[in-house]
């Protein structure tokens, strides 16, 4: 039986090591500070590869029109995913700004809770992937214009007894409102089964039965009373309260009971804005902003393009930077760069590209490249190292870590996958041999040490080292979709990218003798 191969991590340089510095302690190149300094008012699309500096210069953009603004100029930076937000803000800051960084999804909860008051606090943590892929899909605006015909909805169990105190009080705020959707017609839009099925044969993407009675389900929880409220009644009332203080569904089936799911906040706008043209009425505006900054705008479905436009002052500045290449997102479907800003009501902008790269080595370009398409030649001497087992593999990964520590201690890197449950699965293999970081969060700590992560949790950040620890083929086939995953995992490397596998390699990486 043949020894399992040695994983080699090597050492940074020390010129490499003493030139460590944030993303806009840089000095920009002629392309970036033209960018940076084109007049207020002027909207921006900033194409580029990975590690172009998209967001070096969308960052200096905002701090550009930021400080040469009058008091009171409302700015915000939009982006997908929570370890962004931890990236950007210590960045805003550097920078001098005061500018708040949200995910798309906060963004999105605090216009939708201004504009619709009878929305419920509580948003939902089951919903599958199938419900969250519809509720973004470009087709569901089919069903939306139907519903739009109708009055607006109520929640199907509304009761005037003394038992339906939470649906009186929803009542009352929608009494008191001057919007066009109600809560009740997020329920009357994905529990009717006619709709779904609108969707259904309107989309480019195929649903099946079983992912269309999911939407059904899922609603139907979110509109059944919670046990608290089918409860009511008990006198004592601490017998409705949990020994660890959560609701009483909490991790049961009904643990989404009277709960919203992010991707319903965009649905209220577009079925409001269109009840109000039929009515020749004012749609519910979203909070006004001078400057939105948008990175990694791939990931943004139809919709929510569409609320950001929505939420633009007239006369204000789009910053919008992106790479089609690195859109991961299984639930949205890019199409091009000019849809991207048609959703956007923006018609004239400048279109950017940059074109030098600053992060990746010259090797790991080279990889990137060819992950993208076979027609890119991969690097010479490339390996992929296979194991035969996950134990094996986890020994070897310890072991380089244990080494480098010693050689080079600042470094930080990332062992990426392709999903949650395979970077837990990989974490707690090596947290018996080595200290690591199971992140699938966003939590990612400053500082030396590797991090266990997916490559959903990885956008628009860099490590000095990269690991891809499951380039097999089942993992990695040669599909699009996995071309695209395997190119952002690589790209995220400042210095070395070591790719392995359990088993049979990917098909994507065609190795040169």
């Amino acid at each position: 039986m043949s020894a399992p191969p040695e994983i080699t991590l090597h050492p940074r340089k020390k010129s490499e090591r003493e030139h460590d510095h944030s993303l806009v302690d840089v000095d920009l190149d002629a392309t970036q500070r033209e960018i940076v300094t084109l007049p207020r008012g002027r909207s921006t699309l900033v194409l580029g590869e990975a590690g172009h500096g998209k967001t070096t210069v969308a960052l200096h953009r905002l701090a550009f029109l930021c400080k040469g603004a009058k008091r009171g100029y409302k700015a915000v930076v939009v982006v997908p995913t929570e370890a962004l937000v931890a990236l950007l803000e210590p960045l805003t800051v550097k920078l001098g700004v005061d500018v708040p960084v949200l995910t798309f999804d906060r963004f999105a909860a605090k216009q939708a809770r201004r504009a619709f008051k009878d929305l419920p606090r509580k948003e939902s943590r089951d919903a599958s992937a199938a419900v969250v892929r519809l509720k973004r899909d470009p087709a569901l605006r089919v069903a939306i214009a139907e519903l739009a015909k109708r009055p607006p909805g109520a929640v199907d169990d509304e009761r005037e007894d003394e038992e339906g105190a939470f649906e009186a009080g929803r009542r009352k705020k929608r009494e008191g409102s001057t919007a066009h959707a109600h809560y009740g017609d997020l329920q009357h839009l994905f529990g009717d089964r006619a709709l779904i099925d609108v969707v259904a044969r309107a989309s480019k993407n195929p649903y099946s039965a079983a992912a269309q009675a999911d939407v059904i389900e899922h609603t139907r929880v979110q509109f059944s009373q919670t046990t608290e409220e089918e409860f009511s009644h008990v006198m004592d009332k601490e017998r409705l309260v949990s020994v660890d203080h959560q609701s009483l569904d909490a991790g049961t089936p009904l643990g989404d009971a009277r709960s919203v799911d992010v991707e319903d906040y965009p649905v209220m706008f577009e079925l409001d804005r269109l009840r109000a043209e039929r009515a020749g009425e004012a749609p519910e505006t979203p909070k006004p902003f001078d400057c939105i900054v948008m990175d990694e705008a791939q990931e943004l479905a139809p919709l929510e393009l569409a609320l950001l436009g929505r939420s633009l002052k007239p006369g204000g500045t789009l910053v919008v930077a992106g790479d089609a290449d690195q859109q991961v997102d299984p639930a949205v479907t890019f199409t091009s760069w000019d849809d991207t800003m048609r959703e956007l009501s923006c018609a004239d902008f400048e279109r950017k590209v940059l074109s030098i790269g600053y992060r990746c080595p010259p090797r790991v370009v080279a990889l990137a490249k060819h992950a993208l398409s076979p027609a890119s030649k991969a690097p010479k001497d490339l390996t992929v190292l296979s194991f035969a087992d996950l134990d094996a593999q986890a020994e070897s990964l310890s072991l380089a870590m244990d080494a480098l520590a010693e050689k080079d201690p600042r470094a930080n890197g990332a062992l990426i996958l392709r999903t949650p449950l395979a970077a837990r699965r990989l974490a707690d293999k090596i947290k018996k041999e080595h200290p690591c970081r199971l992140v699938l969060d966003g939590a990612f700590l400053p500082g030396p040490g590797f991090s266990v992560t997916w490559v959903g949790n990885v956008k628009g950040l860099e490590f000095d080292f990269v690991v891809v620890p499951d380039l097999s083929a089942p993992v990695y086939p040669d599909a699009v979709d996995a071309r695209r995953a395997l190119y952002v995992a690589v790209t995220r490397a400042k210095h070395q990218v070591v790719l392995s596998c359990v088993g049979p390699r990917s098909p994507i990486i065609q190795l040169t003798p």
